[in-house]
């Protein structure tokens, strides 16, 4: 067998059993590193209160800006309720109501929220006690869709 064969083998052998001990090393622990530390599950936060944000969406070939209040009237663990509220292109007031739920979303350690009614939804995740950040769905006879960012009054 040629001499850079058999160097090339020996190489990557090498190379294999440096990254393999370099694992087990980092794999190990002594209980010291934050990589074994438990951390408390968080909770869903209370989201009870008016939430404000300004926006704009597309439709029949425009973009309409307007305003949405997002209320949640009433929290029972997980499970919310409340109504959306906003000026449609008429300047007309229009609420729909919502329920949902809040769930701690285990990748990102915070909250997310799905709100729906007849038509649509929002899906929203909590940023902090004062904001979130909404994304709307409509797929009945006037689909659209846009993101908002809403501040607790």
């Amino acid at each position: 067998m040629p001499i850079a064969r058999i160097a090339a083998r020996t190489l990557a052998a090498a190379v294999c059993a440096a990254s393999l001990a370099l694992g087990t090393a980092a794999c190990s622990s002594d209980g010291n590193d934050a990589a074994t530390t438990t951390v408390a599950p968080a909770t869903v936060p209370d989201l009870v209160g008016s939430w404000t944000g300004a926006y704009e969406f597309p439709s029949k070939g425009k973009v309409i800006k307007t305003a949405l209040t997002l209320v949640i009237e009433r929290q029972e663990g997980e499970n919310l309720f409340g109504y959306e509220s906003f000026v449609d292109g008429k300047g007309a007031t229009i609420k729909f109501d919502l329920v949902g739920t809040a769930a701690i979303n285990q990748a990102t350690g915070r909250a997310d929220i799905v709100l729906a009614t007849t038509g649509f939804w929002f899906d929203i995740s909590v940023v902090d006690s004062t904001h979130l950040v909404a994304r709307f769905v409509r797929t009945d006879d006037k689909p659209t869709t846009f993101l908002v960012e809403l501040t607790k009054k």
